[in-house]
């Protein structure tokens, strides 16, 4: 007879390319949880084109999230995301155009091993160790412009800097949230934060630090009380987890602090719907109350645990693959140089949306440049040099930029009415210090005489402009 033990049953631990690809599907689903105006728009409102492209990504995205090692999920995740964000483009958030970049990465590498091994059963760690260092470097751009674009008196002055919201969202006195000395060290601690960031993750001996620095700098953007910004926090704490060390997925799975009940892939994937179920839930109780406050303890939540993983496993060990910034695809390695040069963008007179320069403050528009480096904007291209003052108008989109004080590109004024809705008459506008008032059809014809172009398809569908600021704004504008 022989005597036998119970033993707890041994999974197979994940791989890095398993646990980025979990972490990136769950933070493609906070997008379209986190945002209230998008949940009002597009989830309690229907959208004939918006509408089908946001159920897309967050089953796309689910997929993935319940299958990460799956290469089949990760394609359909890949692929759902570049058709509903490219379809919407150029009009989406800054992170999308990244987010964009490194699906089109992730099928690019699935695609050339696929013709190279002619079969298409690859597998997921094999595109993982193609499109990694891509995503390594989007990352790292994204440190490069978070600083540089900040580097002008919009951000630089409390009066107007998106430092200040951020950190007046904490329940914190006011006798210190209104100290200079705290004020000043949002603004330059920000700077010095990302730079610093950024700095690290360039190196394997240093790598460790700089992902606990920028998750937990982006931790805090993530659950400040000024907004929801847990889509834009958590594809960059995902972002993060791409130079995790080789070995990630057997040091979890070896945590003494997880139960053995939750190592099986069938126990992650009921947290998966767990999780998932919680975003969609919070995501309509954000678009009904437009109190975000549960969507940001949930990300709240999510953030602290992947934090801690980083900060007990993240560090490199004696046995990890070697760390690379270069992938062997060459071809792949020119996403985060076309990302570098779109993020350029505002300097040489092209589009100032999706460039990375979100709450920095940044005034490139009609031939002035409030950046301390660049003084002049570098005409290389003409979409910026005019600008649209609206005096006076009806159409509710031009009435709010009115109120606001700012003015629009007169390539994307064109492109709106022209493309969205039709100029309500009568309105006044300026342009070059002339003031046009356009009071019936032949008025607005002369106007669209002198100043619209042609407008070809690619720059219709490329271009991206934000509301042009004073160089010197009076508060923080994302």
């Amino acid at each position: 007879m022989t005597n036998t033990t119970h033993q707890p049953r041994i999974t197979s631990a994940p791989s890095h390319a398993t646990v980025f690809v979990w972490i990136f599907a769950v933070s493609a689903i906070w997008h379209y949880t986190s945002s209230s105006s998008d949940i009002v728009n597009y989830w309690f409102h229907y959208n004939p084109l918006v509408t089908p492209l946001v159920f897309l990504s967050i089953v796309s995205a689910f997929a993935a999230a319940l299958f990460p090692s799956k290469t089949p999920a990760l394609l359909i995740f890949a692929g759902g995301q570049i058709v509903a964000i490219f379809l919407r483009f150029p009009f989406v958030a800054d992170h999308l155009v990244m987010e964009l970049f490194l699906n089109l990465s992730i099928v690019l590498s699935f695609a050339y091993l696929a013709v190279k091994r002619r079969t298409l059963q690859v597998s997921t760690s094999d595109i993982f160790e193609l499109f990694a260092p891509v995503g390594r470097w989007l990352l790292i751009v994204m440190y490069f412009f978070g600083t540089f674009h900040k580097i002008n008196p919009g951000f630089l002055h409390p009066e107007s800097s998106c430092a200040m919201p951020f950190i007046n969202g904490f329940p914190l006195p006011e006798v210190i949230l209104g100290h200079s000395l705290v004020q000043n060290a949002a603004i330059y601690g920000t700077l010095v934060l990302e730079a610093l960031a950024m700095l690290l993750l360039l190196s394997s001996r240093t790598k460790y630090f700089g992902m606990l620095l920028g998750m937990s700098f982006h931790f805090i953007i993530g659950i400040s009380g000024y907004g929801t910004l847990a889509h834009f926090s958590a594809f960059a704490l995902a972002l993060h987890t791409l130079f995790l060390p080789s070995g990630i997925g057997q040091r979890i799975q070896s945590e003494s602090l997880l139960p053995d009940a939750l190592k099986s892939a069938s126990a992650m994937q009921v947290l998966t719907v767990l999780l998932v179920v919680m975003q969609v839930v919070l995501a309509l109780h954000l678009g009904t109350t437009g109190n975000g406050y549960l969507v940001n303890t949930l990300f709240g939540f999510f953030g602290v645990c992947l934090i801690f993983v980083v900060w007990k496993h993240g560090a490199i060990r004696q046995g990890d693959a070697p760390y690379r910034l270069k992938s062997p695809l060459w071809a792949a390695n020119l996403i985060p140089v076309w990302l570098f040069l779109h993020c350029l963008s505002p300097y040489i007179g092209l589009g100032t949306g999706g460039t990375l320069a979100m709450f920095s403050g940044l005034r490139t528009e009609g031939g002035v440049s409030n950046h301390y480096v660049i003084t002049k904007p570098i005409n290389l291209f003409s979409y910026q040099d005019k600008v649209v003052y609206i005096d006076a108008a009806i159409n509710p989109s031009l009435l709010a930029a009115s109120k606001s004080g700012q003015g629009v590109v007169l390539f994307d004024f064109q492109r709106h009415i022209t493309d969205k809705e039709n100029l309500l008459l009568p309105a006044t506008l300026r342009v070059d210090g002339v003031t046009y008032n356009l009071t019936d059809l032949e008025s607005f014809k002369a106007f669209a005489a002198e100043h619209f172009v042609q407008q070809t398809w690619l720059e219709r569908k490329y271009m991206s402009f934000r509301l042009v600021d004073d160089p010197q704004p009076r508060q923080c504008r994302h």
